[in-house]
């Protein structure tokens, strides 16, 4: 008796090409967090340091996770597609990351307040961004 080997992880792709709409959620999440920051700060009777500013930001940044999840997945699945874009993922993960990497060292010496919100603001920033420029270079190679 004779058993067959299973597919190799790299002859099939284990992905489907719906993660874009994950990427494109994120995008439109990404927009209303900044619209709300920005009423937040403009408004008399609202503070971007209150406690419902950091619950939506904390949400918005365990968020970042999926759409990051999904824009690995999505570069895999393009991987074994005839496009002629083949997109990186590293090429989208360092600006992403390095972002509030980079706000996170350079806050304290700048500004006074050492709040974190403002490094979640930037990583929620940087995944809206980098979301988009994702969703627009797909966008022009047909799938």
């Amino acid at each position: 008796m004779t058993q067959t080997p299973g597919p190799s992880i790299t002859s099939q792709p284990r992905t489907d090409d719906t993660h874009w709409l994950t990427m494109a959620r994120y995008v439109v999440l990404g927009s209303m967090i900044t619209a709300y920051l920005c009423w937040t700060v403009f408004a008399p009777d609202a503070s971007p340091y209150s406690f419902w500013s950091g619950a939506v930001l904390a949400f918005a940044g365990l968020l970042s996770f999926f759409a990051y999840l999904a824009l690995f997945r999505d570069t895999v699945h393009l991987s074994h597609t005839e496009i002629e874009w083949q997109p990186y993922w590293l090429w989208y993960f360092i600006p992403g990351f390095g972002i509030p990497l980079t706000v996170r060292a350079v806050t304290p010496a700048v500004l006074d307040t050492g709040s974190p919100l403002i490094i979640v603001y930037s990583l929620v920033f940087a995944t809206t961004l980098v979301c988009g420029v994702y969703l627009y270079r797909r966008r022009q190679y047909p799938v």
